[in-house]
């Protein structure tokens, strides 16, 4: 094995202990997303209101093998976390890097702060990761072999991506118009890139007729989205935060490589992509997007960049620290930013160290909270499913036969689906993004709602009562302290409240 690979391996090896790191600290549980992704696994289609359906189908078939246990999904999400270090490390070699160049790559990506987040837990996140960097590998192949017929391959996991999420085509889109901007733009007329992107459009084709079936439900998602959940950011702070996302350290190992292939000295193809990162870069500032993990899809391929400069400059007698430096100081930063994105310290440890070296988490729109959102959406979940057992318990018997329970989010819906399961609760619904679309179940006598006003509930039922409070103290601020109603005596019987307890964002 070249020495290339065995470096490869070692950091690949590393990148999924440390992904593991996440169940060394018991009180951390199950992320809110991954339990509305269990929940979607058990209505599978072509479609869900927030995202295509390839991350669930991925999972459904996972858990159908190892289980949906806490263990079972962080060792799935380390799986595929692992990949962008392999495809870091191949894409630094096509670039005409030799083991020194794919180490630094390997180690600068392992250690991304926004890599291990993303990486920690399932989502349709990171698979986008491993995904949009098997493009650009394949595309290295076709501009630098000349292969042309990996048109075909890479149509396939275009079409995987946009199945996985629909920005997909958004990062896929901008390397192609960077394609226009070299000489590689032949490549547009060559039957096999046709053949690619009728093959990604056939892949894509059943969302599609699902989203149209379904009046384009996803739109009034990502509008929803975008106008109510991201917090506008000026142009300096978005770039100051991908310097810090991706560690600082690394951040001037990308700009390098930003500058290295915008420049095509080597060969201009490379320009293909310093100017995908310009575009998104570009499209960000437009929007005003706080999103750190939208542009930083394209860090690991400046990274690559970079570190082919990094070990040429090695090469030079007076530069032959370089390397060995940067590796320490990326070390060094690494350590420093790890508690604030991996949870491997106690939730009490981990709030006062942020407070301690002013480590501000980024929250949406009227969010907040001790920790980073990553690591306080963990919290909660077993706990408010033990609280709605203790009032369902209290209960009439004659009523315990007759309720549904309802979540405000879908994060309180899949949990008490998850944890009802030992715990023999009946049916639950939520106006939640998917959750609505799975409808609101029959008529029942009680029910059980998570959140809301009692003025809210009032307004719907004639009889509500509070059967108790559930809160952890780590979880968002929205989660914290929120009442349990019961609620009897609806004022409209649920099928006409059901089309107003719509929630898209």
């Amino acid at each position: 094995m070249k020495r290339s690979s065995i470096v490869i391996c070692i950091f690949v090896f590393a990148k999924f202990l440390l992904q593991l790191a996440a169940l060394f600290q018991p009180e951390y549980g199950i992320f809110r997303d991954e339990l509305y992704y269990l929940a979607c696994t058990k209505h599978l289609a072509w479609g869900f209101v927030d995202h295509p359906p390839f991350s669930i189908v991925l999972l459904w078939a996972w858990a159908s093998i190892a289980g949906d246990s806490l263990v079972s999904l962080r060792i799935l999400a380390a799986l595929i976390g692992t990949l962008p270090i392999v495809l870091a490390g191949l894409i630094t070699r096509q670039l005409g890097g030799e083991w020194k160049a794919q180490a630094l790559a390997c180690f600068a990506v392992l250690l991304a702060p926004v890599q291990l987040s993303v990486g920690s837990f399932y989502s349709m996140n990171v698979i986008e990761y491993a995904l949009i960097l098997v493009l650009v590998w394949l595309l290295l192949r076709i501009i630098i072999e000349q292969q042309s017929s990996f048109w075909i391959l890479f149509g396939v996991l275009l079409g995987v991506g946009i199945m996985n999420k629909h920005t997909f085509a958004v990062l896929a889109g901008f390397l192609l118009i960077g394609l226009l901007f070299t000489p590689a733009r032949k490549e547009f007329l060559k039957k096999y890139f046709w053949i690619g992107m009728g093959t990604a459009f056939l892949i894509v084709l059943p969302n599609l007729i699902w989203q149209f079936s379904h009046n384009l439900i996803s739109l009034e998602f990502y509008k929803n989205a975008s106008e109510l959940k991201n917090v506008p950011t000026p142009p300096i702070k978005i770039v100051l935060d991908q310097l810090l996302a991706s560690n600082p350290i690394a951040g001037i190992l990308w700009v390098t490589g930003l500058v290295w292939l915008l420049r095509g000295k080597e060969r201009s193809e490379y320009r293909i992509f310093g100017i995908a990162f310009l575009l998104m870069l570009a499209m960000m500032i437009t929007a005003q997007s706080n999103r750190l993990d939208r542009i930083a899809l394209f860090i690991p391929v400046l990274v690559a960049g970079g570190a082919v400069v990094w070990e040429r400059w090695n090469a030079k007698r007076f530069l032959r620290w370089l390397i060995l430096a940067t590796s320490v100081l990326l070390l060094i930063v690494g350590l420093v930013s790890m508690p604030m994105v991996l949870p491997v310290m106690s939730p009490s440890s981990t709030a006062q160290y942020l407070q301690q070296h002013g480590m501000q988490p980024n929250f949406e729109k009227g969010v907040s909270a001790k920790l980073p959102q990553n690591l306080a959406d963990r919290f909660g979940w077993k706990e408010l499913a033990d609280s709605v057992a203790s009032v369902i318990q209290r209960l009439p018997e004659r009523e315990r036969n007759s309720v549904i329970l309802a979540g405000q989010n879908y994060g309180d819906a899949g949990a008490l689906e998850y944890y009802g399961r030992s715990l023999n609760f009946p049916k639950v619904i939520s106006g939640h993004n998917s959750y609505w679309l799975w409808g609101a179940g029959e008529q029942a006598e009680v029910l059980i709602i998570v959140g809301n006003s009692r003025s809210r509930m009032e307004e719907l039922f004639n009889d509500v009562q509070e059967g108790t409070r559930a809160s952890t103290g780590w979880q968002m601020n929205y989660e914290c302290n929120r009442p349990i109603w019961i609620c009897r005596k609806p004022k409209l019987p649920l099928a006409e409240i059901w089309p107003k307890a719509k929630m898209f964002i």
